[in-house]
């Protein structure tokens, strides 16, 4: 019976809404966590991508790697 009144006293309005809150404020974080790898996963299938279309077209590895490493110009430093 203990357990029956725990969680009837849990479903009250103000545990409720104190219940949802710490679910929401662990999501979040989790959340960002999640997101982070997704994106890191992403770029490496990018970039794996990448490698192999070049190599596809008979690119030899030096010249992929200075693809691969190849940063983007800044528009502003051009002026």
């Amino acid at each position: 019976m203990l357990i029956a009144e725990g969680w009837q006293q849990l479903f009250q309005p103000e545990q409720l809404k104190l219940v949802i809150g710490l679910l929401i404020a662990c999501l979040i974080p989790i959340a960002g966590i999640v997101a982070h790898y997704w994106y890191k996963a992403q770029k490496m299938h990018s970039d794996n991508e990448l490698k192999r279309t070049l190599a596809e077209r008979g690119m030899s590895a030096d010249e992929i790697e200075r693809v691969v490493n190849a940063k983007p110009k800044d528009p502003d430093a051009s002026s």
